[in-house]
């Protein structure tokens, strides 16, 4: 390709704000556009299942990914409101819903993803809703007061974080998961019975094992929750948090068979963020990357998103990319803030366990060295697991496993 004069960044996510950011902080001077379908633009997405639903004076201005003001000083033309609705990846150029077509150099499709929603009989009652856009989070706000009966379907962390705040509010919270332990397919069991422990002290009625049927409205505006085994019970909300699928519904058919991956939903790319059509790139929750041994993954965490970003503008300018950060996420459940970095192997034999204050934290090890760790309430213990996988430390299990051995000085092996 000829030198570009012009990007064009498809979704104002994490990944897209990280890239148009890269791209003038690397000194590229040709026009970026910024395009959303979102009126309210770029924001955070996990304040919406804590603040904006828990505080009433809370606004997208104060959970802004980049301001208005940001915009105009790195001379980024934002087109917010206005949905691409199509893409041509040969012309590189995308139609908005208002008509208006646009083309240029590079498309980077950063369009994040949409909530899943179970395909059961009711899940299009306006008291079944999702948590994803700020429009979403206002709509469950509205709808709560002291004695507001919530169902919440799902058990992961976006699940388990409405959980929280919705009991905090106030509202009767019924937990519903179809597994046995929420959580369990991501933490380690013992601290996933601690955690579901600390919520249900918090007022949190679960019912594991929940397998639905039907939503049914009643005449006063409320919903019965019907399940398989014909018990029921009544509420006036249901948030569904059973997942994300990558939003693409911009790509027709035939563009889809190019670009998507059949197992993930999402683009597939290779490591630095590029598709099989020259100048489009895809990063952040849509995106599908190839792996070092030839699988393919999509990362749903805002840490991920960030950094595909960058290497996005790296590739885009044909710079070195970024090395990769050590994978970190973090999760806040009411009062307890989770952080996890690495991976957290399913298996006992590489676990370790650290009791130091009121939370165990977990790491896990293989061949003394440490690869995933996962605390509550305590930050720095994750910091220290993510400096010693990032310098591929020397570590007996023994002496993580001490709570009298400052894990500042394991970290120098």
């Amino acid at each position: 390709m000829s030198q570009i004069e012009s990007v064009i960044v498809v979704g104002a996510s994490a990944a897209g704000v990280s890239c148009v950011r890269e791209l003038r902080q690397e000194g590229f001077l040709g026009s970026i556009t910024l395009v959303d379908k979102d009126q309210h633009g770029a924001y955070e997405r996990p304040p919406l299942s804590k603040q904006i639903l828990m505080q009433a004076d809370t606004t997208h201005h104060d959970i802004a990914l980049i301001s208005d003001e940001e915009l105009t000083a790195l001379n980024i033309e934002a087109h917010y409101g206005d949905g691409v609705c199509e893409l041509d990846p040969t012309r590189r150029r995308i139609t908005l819903e208002s008509g208006k077509a646009l083309t240029a150099d590079v498309i980077l499709l950063a369009t994040g993803g949409e909530a899943r929603r179970l395909p059961i009989e009711g899940a299009d009652l306006p008291q079944v809703l999702v948590l994803r856009h700020y429009e979403d989070a206002l709509n469950l706000r509205q709808r709560l007061t002291a004695d507001t009966r919530v169902a919440v379907i799902g058990g992961g962390f976006i699940g388990a974080e409405t959980t929280a705040s919705l009991s905090k509010s106030g509202a009767a919270v019924q937990w519903l998961d179809a597994a046995a332990l929420p959580m369990a397919h991501l933490l380690p069991t013992e601290l996933c019975e601690k955690i579901v422990a600390n919520h249900c002290a918090q007022g949190v009625a679960l019912t594991p094992h929940c397998r639905l049927d039907k939503f049914i409205e009643q005449p006063d505006g409320s919903v019965s929750i019907l399940f398989e085994d014909t018990t029921s019970i009544e509420v006036d909300v249901i948030v569904m948090g059973v997942g994300m699928a990558p939003s693409t519904p911009y790509l027709s058919e035939a563009v889809s068979a190019e670009l998507l991956n059949p197992a993930t939903g999402g683009i597939q790319v290779n490591d630095n963020q590029v598709t099989k059509f020259s100048g489009i790139y895809a990063a952040g929750d849509v995106a599908a990357v190839t792996q070092a041994d030839g699988s393919t993954l999509r990362h749903e965490h805002w840490q991920s998103a960030q950094h595909q970003g960058e290497r996005a503008a790296a590739a885009i300018l044909n710079k070195e990319p970024p090395a990769a950060p050590v994978d970190w996420f973090w999760s806040d459940q009411g009062d307890l803030h989770i952080e996890m970095a690495g991976k957290i192997l399913p298996t006992k034999e590489h676990l370790v366990v650290r009791l130091e204050g009121d939370w165990p934290v977990y790491f896990s090890v293989v061949d003394n060295r440490v690869v995933g760790a996962v605390s509550v309430n305590n930050p720095n213990a994750v910091r220290a697991a993510m400096r010693m996988i990032k310098n591929n430390v020397n570590v007996e299990p023994s002496q993580l496993a001490n709570p009298e051995l400052p894990l500042r000085k394991l970290m120098r092996g």
